[in-house]
């Protein structure tokens, strides 16, 4: 009769790292395959896909990762890539040292190792991670960008408008901007400041999130507030404000971004977590969140974010009206283009240091965008202000009115 340790060593015998790494590599191609064909199937039938997919799969799938997140303080996201990382350098380390020892085996230098170099188990894990990866995409939130869009959901009537109604909407969004920069801290040089951590302004985020819900019922969710990134040198060279990793239902945000523009892009990444793909209407639920919320730093974020979108479209379109605005008595044209500034230049300075990689990174989220069916790609951000317009046109009369077109 066998010992204990005589089976177990027969059963990892039987076993060997190529027959399992056969069936994982295998199951996991099959899971990728499998998720892959459901997302291309998706689109066929979108409001059934928002039906079983985005409101009971995808919550329900994504709560374990997103819960086991909220007990760290830190990115889990970020930290399993640096594990993951540290794990492939050391892998090949030993499989160098382990060739240079075969090596000198063969020369009658050293005796010989009792295993082969593992460079191919190696690039067999890789591969496996790869399809792993590749599969969590359709699994936690890529199916999202197939399912029913908020602007159905809200029922917002978006169409063309008037430069007209674009000039009110910034006119509009200025004077809420500057009421709500009044009574917030400045700096020596004017700019707004606060002096909680990037963290502790991130985990305000979901508070906004239950007034939107009662406008939007489509808003309410259970929610991770997102993590200041440990790489937002990383992030701002590759100039990204925040990231919503599929593969990994955590929010990350660039804690480099001013203390103004954290909330806005905070609550952006929020509604990723929600299954509302699109950029477009992450940005504006993420206004709207900014603007509901108790917390002044993130209304003023939020009319801030709104009407630099309002203003970037107009001054494409006119750019007589475009000063015209920032000449309204209504609006403080000096503190808040003290911040625009103060943004540009924080990005700008990374910019410089690293073009070609900001480069490659907005092309690379360009390609990502399109690949999805979002057509303008990274474009597809400033298509907010349509819903910014189609939003404010049932509230605001002097912001209702359409006769031309400011949509290409």
């Amino acid at each position: 009769m066998k010992s204990g340790s005589s089976k177990i060593k027969a059963f990892f015998q039987k076993y060997r790292f190529r027959r399992v790494a056969t069936i994982v590599a295998g199951a996991a191609a099959l899971r990728l395959i499998l998720w892959f064909v459901l997302y291309r199937l998706a689109s066929r039938d979108r409001a059934l896909t928002y039906k079983i997919y985005t409101s009971c799969v995808f919550p329900v799938i994504t709560q374990p990762m997103k819960s086991v997140a909220k007990l760290f303080p830190f990115s889990v996201g970020e930290t399993l890539v640096i594990i993951m990382a540290a794990l492939f350098v050391a892998g090949l380390v030993i499989c160098t040292v382990r060739a240079v020892r075969n090596k000198k085996s063969a020369r009658g230098i050293a005796p010989a190792p009792k295993k082969p170099a593992g460079f191919a188990r190696l690039l067999v894990m890789l591969l496996v991670a790869a399809l792993l990866i590749g599969g969590n995409f359709f699994v936690y939130g890529g199916i999202n960008y197939k399912s029913l869009t908020f602007k159905e959901l809200s029922g917002l009537d978006v169409k063309n408008t008037d430069i007209d109604t674009l000039e009110k909407l910034c006119l509009y969004l200025g004077k809420k901007a500057t009421e709500a920069r009044q009574g917030l801290p400045l700096d020596e040089k004017g700019f707004v400041v606060d002096s909680r951590s990037a963290q502790e302004i991130l985990s305000a985020s979901p508070a906004g999130y239950a007034k939107a819900a009662e406008k939007f019922s489509c808003l309410s969710g259970r929610f991770t507030p997102p993590k200041a990134a440990l790489f937002s040198e990383i992030m701002s060279y590759e100039q990204i404000a925040g990231i919503f990793p599929i593969v990994f239902t955590e929010s990350i945000v660039n804690k480099n971004a001013p203390a103004y523009d954290l909330p806005s892009v905070a609550c952006h990444e929020l509604a990723h977590q929600l299954g509302f793909a699109q950029e477009d209407e992450a940005n504006f639920i993420g206004y709207l969140a900014a603007i509901c919320s108790d917390d002044p730093l993130y209304v003023y974020s939020g009319y801030y974010s709104g009407f630099c979108y309002a203003m970037n479209k107009l001054y494409s379109f006119d750019r007589d009206r475009w000063v015209a605005v920032w000449q309204s008595p209504e609006i403080d044209a000096e503190g808040i283009s003290n911040d625009m500034r103060r943004s540009n230049e924080i990005w700008d300075s990374y910019r410089k240091k690293a073009e070609v990689v900001s480069k490659v990174s907005e092309a690379v989220n360009d390609s990502y965008l399109k690949s999805n069916d979002i057509s303008d790609g990274t474009h597809s951000y400033g298509r907010v202000v349509d819903l910014l317009i189609a939003y404010y046109s049932e509230q605001l009369p002097e912001v209702s009115s359409v006769s031309g077109s400011t949509q290409g």
